[in-house]
């Protein structure tokens, strides 16, 4: 075809050289078709990759997302455990603080009912000795001795219980000159002031005579 393409045309030897390496060249360089089937479809086959990829990432972002947002939440949970910890401890000191301001209140005040459990069966049991000593037939002497002994003890409980009516009532003095009548209402006063502490602080009764209850003082 080339030959007849020369004849027809008269071409030249040096222009048929030439169209010659120009066809080798282009044959050279020609791409079959299944070569570019094949990259189509790797094209192809990267942009579902491509896709795949970009989705994956989108997916992981809002996981990503979700999980800082849980993250945030569990922060706060945990700050707010953290506060009611605090407050729980701080409640828990202030709670022992309390207790033992009130374990060291009623120490005192066990220390003082104590202490006024032994001043008022003191006073129960001198006034219950006097007012035996003093006894009808004893001679006059001994009598005013033992009638002046109630009175000066009657006056000191009065100073050291001032806002005991009867005590003040017993403290006030007899108008009587007879040592006899002096005596007995001497012994009747003693009696009276150990009734008077043995009924007010509830000294009769077995736990606090034994010692192992405090005494209530009543009205």
């Amino acid at each position: 075809m080339l030959l007849l393409c020369l004849l027809a045309l008269g071409c030249e030897p040096d222009r048929v050289a030439e169209v010659n390496a120009e066809t080798e060249k282009l044959k050279a360089e020609r791409v079959e078709a299944s070569v570019v089937s094949a990259a189509r479809s790797e094209g192809d086959a990267a942009e579902h990759r491509l896709a795949d990829a970009k989705a994956t990432l989108d997916a992981l972002q809002k996981d990503a997302a979700r999980l800082g947002d849980r993250k945030k939440a569990l922060d706060a949970a945990l700050a707010h455990e953290g506060e009611l910890a605090e407050r729980a401890r701080t409640d828990t000191a202030s709670t022992q603080q309390a207790t033992a301001t009130e374990q060291a209140d009623t120490e005192k005040k066990d220390g003082e009912i104590a202490l006024a459990r032994s001043r008022a069966m003191g006073v129960r049991e001198q006034a219950a000795v006097l007012a035996r000593e003093i006894r009808p037939g004893d001679p006059a002497w001994a009598t005013e001795r033992r009638a002046r002994a109630v009175k000066e003890f009657i006056a000191k409980v009065a100073r050291e219980y001032p806002e005991d009516p009867v005590v003040a009532d017993l403290a006030q003095p007899e108008d009587t000159a007879d040592p006899v009548e002096a005596g007995a209402l001497a012994a009747q006063k003693a009696a009276r002031l150990r009734d008077r502490f043995t009924r007010v602080y509830n000294l009769d009764t077995p736990e606090v005579a034994a010692g192992e209850k405090a005494p209530a003082p009543s009205e």
